[in-house]
């Protein structure tokens, strides 16, 4: 078994007891061998601790202060920060388009009579009608449009069709 370094040095031991002496030759002095005078309290008279009294704790609790504290919806979190909020929307616009039929070309070529609001638009599949929207497919009696996200837009033969995109 072994023993520790306190237990093996004597130099060890020695410099403890030599400090302990000191704090104790210190304490001794400085009291002069008497006991600190304290000044007693005087009696009959308790120490009022004021912030335990009822009259300052008793309304934390009373019904009227928790009805407050429920009655506060919606309150503003200190957590929220404006900086982790998403971009507004980018402005969009709502244009009138009318789809008034189609003709196919002796190449094959199927062509699509739209009108964008005043103007009227002669199409091919893959073509722009407007902003992001291109022509997916010509129908005889439906016209279909698709966007850069992938949203198919359908627009029914000589029915008038409201169509929001991006204002740029």
């Amino acid at each position: 078994m072994m023993r520790s370094l306190w237990e093996r040095s004597l130099w060890v031991s020695a410099l403890l007891l030599a400090s302990l002496a000191v704090t104790l030759l210190a304490t001794w002095s400085r009291l002069g061998g008497r006991q600190p005078d304290l000044k007693s309290l005087p009696r009959g008279v308790e120490p009022q601790h004021e912030w335990f009294a009822e009259m300052k704790v008793g309304p934390w609790f009373s019904t009227n202060t928790l009805r407050q504290l429920v009655a506060t919806t919606n309150p503003i979190n200190p957590f929220f920060t404006r900086y982790f909020l998403p971009p507004p929307p980018p402005p969009t616009k709502r244009v009138e388009l009318l789809y008034q039929g189609c003709f196919e070309s002796s190449d094959g070529i199927r062509k699509a009579y739209v009108r964008l609001g005043d103007q009227l638009l002669v199409l091919t599949n893959g073509a722009k009608v407007v902003a992001d929207h291109l022509v997916q497919d010509i129908g005889l009696d439906v016209l279909s449009l698709t966007n850069a996200a992938k949203v198919t837009n359908l627009l029914p033969f000589n029915l008038q069709t409201n169509l929001e995109v991006p204002a740029n």
